[in-house]
């Protein structure tokens, strides 16, 4: 492989993992605003209403047809996170070598 093709499936993987790097940033802010905005609730209610209400708000939020911040790949982690039952804690960031495809 030429320098030059070398460099830009570099440059190609590096930003891949920006991309994803900025929607597990943007999903953490959107759950900590979600968690201190809604503290309270929260603590009342079970991990399946929180769940729900949060994916609510997500939807609410990032939908493209009409989100007040229109985000899919936001949307889709938030849905893909809340609807396998884990917590509303904050999303992990995945390990060197996991690799995440966009």
């Amino acid at each position: 492989m030429s320098g030059r093709n070398e460099m830009t499936h570099a440059m190609t993987a590096l930003d891949r993992q920006l991309d994803a790097l900025e929607t597990m940033t943007e999903v953490n802010s959107f759950l900590v605003m979600a968690m201190r905005e809604h503290e309270q609730d929260l603590i009342r209610m079970s991990p399946q209403e929180t769940r729900d209400m949060l994916r609510t708000k997500a939807r609410a939020m990032y939908r493209p047809d009409g989100g007040l911040k229109p985000n899919v790949r936001a949307l889709e982690l938030l849905e893909e996170t809340l609807g396998r039952g884990q917590s509303a804690e904050v999303i992990p960031f995945p390990t060197p070598g996991a690799g995440h495809s966009s």
